[in-house]
């Protein structure tokens, strides 16, 4: 009791010091890792497509962010359905699963079992946490999970909305590719109308998602949509 205690006190100061943002959820990730059991720490600030923006990690590593942040991210249909839950949320993707993102990343990861807390009101700037228990570990349990929501919350309440990183323009060709995507073109399609071949046109799909921060070819359409460039 009296450890847990500790890491209680240390937790609710790191959350109200006047630290740097990052730093701050660096500290706090610290502190959760010992309080509940985790591994792996992981938290992003939302944008405008989702919470995908300015990671920080432990334990993780860079490179795994990399790997997230240029494909993996695409083929992530875990997290999306978290953060519509607006809350903490428990899951252990199962063994033998053939998805893409649990296979090659999360398992490869060394991430089993895992607490995703996303706000309540999560919107641009807003903060999440996430940990994960490797292989070995045991399942989060729903005492688990009111300790994590009770710090996500606090955090929610307490810390200003953090500008997400600035996003670079899409280049002319790339803009091209965003509006045929909205228009409903198949990559065959854009292919053929731009007059490239298509691994040129994943490279500029790719750059485009990179720079939007879309998860997919509708969140990339939703984007230009919103910021038609002339």
């Amino acid at each position: 009791m009296g450890q847990e205690y500790a890491l209680t006190c240390e937790a609710i100061d790191i959350v109200l010091s006047d630290s740097p943002p990052k730093a701050k959820r660096l500290l706090l990730g610290d502190v959760l890792r010992r309080m509940l059991g985790a591994d792996v720490f992981a938290s992003f600030v939302c944008d405008s497509s989702g919470p995908y923006a300015d990671p920080v990690q432990l334990d993780l590593g860079d490179d795994a962010l990399r790997a997230y942040h240029r494909h993996f991210r695409h083929v992530d249909d875990l997290t999306p359905k978290l953060f519509a839950r607006g809350s903490a949320s428990r899951v252990s993707p199962a063994v033998g699963v053939s998805a893409e993102f649990v296979q090659d990343f999360l398992h490869r990861g060394g991430m089993y079992h895992g607490m995703n807390y996303f706000p309540a009101n999560a919107g641009p700037g807003s903060v999440d946490l996430r940990l994960w228990r490797g292989r070995g570990g045991r399942a989060f349990t729903e005492a688990d999970a009111r300790v994590f929501r009770s710090f996500g919350d606090l955090v929610s309440r307490t810390w200003p909305r953090q500008a997400p990183s600035g996003q670079k323009p899409l280049s002319s060709r790339e803009a091209q590719v965003a509006e045929l995507v909205a228009d409903g073109y198949s990559d065959k399609q854009i292919a053929a109308v731009l007059g490239i071949a298509p691994p040129t046109l994943r490279t500029h799909l790719s750059n485009a998602f990179a720079k939007t921060g879309a998860a997919n070819r509708a969140a990339l359409a939703a984007h230009h949509l919103r910021h038609r460039q002339k």
